[in-house]
């Protein structure tokens, strides 16, 4: 039998060798333990001095636990990471993210807290987060090893912000981390146009425009549902270039993620969608007040989209799933469609494409239709024009450059499409 490499082992703490030769290292309690709050620890089969005192740690905090019938809370005072955590979750900086970040934010500042909630935070040193990350990086691989090593980097940061920390000693900064390869997945307009039109089979009026609206607007799933009538109007517009002023489509709207105001014209394909959706809601309204006269307000601040199963908006963290189911379903059915009509290849495409994918269609979309960078960020939101790895994935906004790059957006399929169809 090949040696293990701990001859030695502490109590608790397990070894095996796996199939490929690799050992894994790792504390496991009785079960007993479970009840105090102990769950298995996994340890680093290269930091072997190091795996030994973490499990002669860890049973010493149990054997103080099972003296004092429960494992004992790092104190709020003690300047822990889990004090840390806390004191950042009342901040202000804190509150001032949007909810959907909020939640991000929380579930990884969980798994810190599973591994280090007891430690100092003025105790951490560069050398010991690069161990960590690169423990995460051969676990896990680069994406969790990286939003790990970014959420406690936010953590060293406003430790700094509060004198828990010199200024300037962010250990987790200048890391070298691998970068994760962001998603390139385009949808293509046949595949865009199967979508639709199975979203319209079905009578799911809703998700139809919701797709258009990812794919020829470029905006976030949230946003786009969270979009009222009054969002939208038919203003006078005159662009650079055009000779006369004319009347279009006009979307205004607050961005979830970041705060930011935005607005644009709307696609020549998308504005006949929102028309008709307006005009359904002016419907739902008067049939919920018959013979009331319809106020412009009341208008103004209903949902342009409503699940039609259920007449409810596609708003808040449920309504935001039910909207996910309705449109695996959606694709399902566009998928069946395509394979029917003998184009499995169409199929197994339409297979592969998520709601999110629409918006990064639309960047590369719209950049192929001539818009410069600049003016596909504007619509985007984000910093796609200045940030590389954004611009590589996805292609202070102004209502010009955003409708430039809403406007170039043409259609142009390839020949091949043709034959997927």
């Amino acid at each position: 039998m090949t040696k293990l490499p701990i001859a030695k082992p502490p109590v608790n703490l397990r070894q095996r060798r796996r199939a490929d030769g690799s050992v894994r290292i790792w504390w496991e309690p009785r079960a007993d333990a479970r009840t105090l709050g102990f769950e298995t620890v996994e340890l680093d089969e290269r930091r072997l001095t190091w795996s030994v005192r973490e499990a002669e740690r860890l049973n010493r905090e149990l054997a103080a636990a099972r003296k004092a019938g429960r494992r004992a809370a790092p104190s709020p005072g003690g300047r822990s990471i889990a004090a840390l955590t806390e004191k950042y979750r009342v901040s202000a900086k804190f509150r001032r993210l949007a909810a959907k970040t909020r939640d991000s934010y929380a579930k990884q500042f969980a798994l810190i807290c599973e591994k280090w909630g007891a430690y100092p935070a003025a105790d951490f040193t560069k050398p010991a987060m690069h161990e960590w990350y690169e423990a995460l990086l051969a676990k896990s691989g680069p994406a969790t090893a990286s939003a790990r090593l970014r959420h406690m980097s936010i953590l060293m940061a406003y430790a700094e912000l509060i004198g828990w920390r010199p200024e300037g000693s962010n250990p987790c900064s200048r890391l070298g981390m691998q970068t994760p390869k962001g998603r390139r997945r385009v949808v293509t307009w046949a595949e865009f146009d199967a979508l639709v039109a199975a979203a319209q089979d079905l009578g799911m009026t809703s998700v139809a425009t919701a797709i258009i609206l990812g794919m020829l607007q470029g905006q976030r799933q949230t946003d786009i549902l969270a979009a009222t009538c009054g969002a939208f109007s038919i203003r006078q517009v005159q662009l650079s270039g055009w000779p006369t002023p004319r009347p279009v489509w006009v979307w205004q709207l607050v961005r979830s993620k970041r705060g930011n105001e935005g607005a644009m014209i709307l696609h020549d394909e998308a504005a006949p969608h929102v028309a008709a959706a307006i005009e359904a809601a002016r419907a739902r309204l008067r049939a919920k007040s018959p013979g009331r006269a319809l106020r412009p307000e009341d208008l103004a601040a209903e949902p342009l989209l409503v699940d039609e199963a259920h007449g409810l908006p596609f708003v808040g963290r449920a309504a935001e799933h039910r909207f996910q189911n309705r449109w695996a379903v959606v694709r399902s059915h566009a998928i069946e469609t395509a394979r029917a009509a003998g184009g499995q290849r169409m199929a197994d495409a339409l297979a592969e494409i998520t709601f999110r994918d629409l918006r990064r269609s639309f960047g590369v979309h719209s950049r192929a239709g001539g818009a410069s960078k600049d003016d596909t960020a504007d619509v985007l939101g984000n910093s796609a024009a200045t940030d590389q790895l954004l611009g590589d994935i996805y292609m202070a906004p102004s209502f010009e450059t955003a409708s430039r790059a809403v406007l170039a957006l043409q259609r142009a399929p390839a020949p091949d499409e043709r034959k997927k169809a």
